[in-house]
């Protein structure tokens, strides 16, 4: 009976777990792509209905937004594509890079509220229609404060630095508005006009950080920053499960390429085991730490134990008692390159194994 080849199963699953997870953040998306354009309308209309600069402004902004979101929308459709030729570890990196670009398109704001900071203090000014204002920002607060949220909780349980970007985007939305009716508040209260401008330069410096946070992550991932330490410790515990079925691992890499994990090390496994035998265990622990950790992709590169290295010897390993026979009399063939690579793994571990 001729059965299918488990890795392009394994691969044939992973793509249609990415597909599902590419059509629950185009949800979100659609939903912030609602939400800027309610908040554009809205703004653009108070602001010709009141003649209001102000609102005016915060309506282009809106518009950014939107162009933010579709930058994001672009990203995860790519970022969803299957590994091909050209990008044979897939496209996840694509979320990764338009989180980065997300970010340089919020920062602008922060130019923006110090400019209107430092320019208020110094020459001075009124906040204009200061009712029309505190309903509007009133309600733009409510619904950025809800499509952040969405947003935010999509982006933990997907892992996509570009719902992260969208939500940043709107939680600058909200806290650009928070800062509008702190000193609205303040202003009509005590009349003091520089409560504004104040506010504006805490926004900015607000918008800084959380810019600055979104674009060091980008950046990471973009540089194959190895993965948290939980992750490995989930590898670890895992691996310590099969103790005994093997003899060490090592060389362990880790990085992520946008919501993707990507995972590979070495399986040092005894020499007389077969190679079905190490396959299955290989396969065993790949679709394990797949299952653990999310939108992962594990590979294993299988090292026979070496005599004088790494191998127990006959007195300790009963396979080696058993099937020492199976195996030719010499552990390396005697031509050149059989010599060289026996003396490279000596190199390799000593290195690996410096006690």
């Amino acid at each position: 009976m001729v059965t299918g080849n488990p890795s392009s199963e394994r691969d044939m699953a992973r793509q249609k777990d990415a597909e599902r997870l590419r059509d629950v953040k185009i949800r979100a998306l659609r939903i912030a792509f609602l939400s800027a354009s309610v908040q554009a309308v809205i703004k653009g209309v108070a602001g010709l209905l009141t003649g209001s600069l102000a609102l005016l402004a915060t309506a282009l902004d809106s518009f950014g937004d939107l162009l933010n979101v579709s930058v994001a929308r672009v990203a995860v459709a790519i970022g969803a594509r299957p590994p091909d030729r050209q990008y044979a570890f897939g496209h996840g990196k694509v979320e990764s890079l338009g989180a980065l670009f997300q970010a340089a398109l919020v920062l602008p704001v922060a130019g923006v509220l110090v400019f209107r900071g430092v320019r208020r203090l110094t020459v001075g000014g009124e906040v204009q229609n200061p009712l029309s204002a505190f309903i509007v920002a009133s309600l733009m607060l409510v619904i950025g404060i809800l499509t952040a949220r969405i947003l935010r909780r999509e982006a933990e349980q997907t892992d996509s630095p570009s719902l992260h970007g969208s939500a940043l985007t709107f939680a600058v939305d909200a806290a650009t508005h928070l800062g509008v009716l702190v000193a609205l508040g303040v202003v009509e209260v005590t009349g003091w006009m520089p409560a504004d401008a104040i506010a504006s330069l805490f926004v900015a410096v607000y918008v800084v950080w959380c810019t600055a946070k979104l674009a060091m992550r980008s950046g990471r991932d973009l540089l194959d920053e190895r993965l948290p330490e939980d992750y490995v410790r989930k590898i670890d515990e895992e691996l310590a499960e099969h103790e005994g079925e093997y003899l060490d691992y090592h060389r362990l890499r880790t990085r992520r390429a946008g919501p993707e994990k990507h995972i590979d090390f070495h399986l040092t496994i005894c020499r007389y085991r077969t190679m079905d035998e190490a396959h299955r265990l290989v396969d065993h622990i790949e679709n394990a730490l797949e299952a653990i950790i999310p939108q992962s992709q594990v590979i294993i590169h299988v090292d026979p134990c070496s005599p004088g290295t790494t191998c127990p010897g006959e007195g300790v390993c009963p396979l080696a008692r058993d099937r020492r026979h199976l195996l030719p009399e010499s552990d390396w063939p005697s031509h050149p390159v059989g010599a060289q690579a026996r003396e490279l793994e000596k190199q390799q571990h000593a290195i690996e194994h410096p006690e």
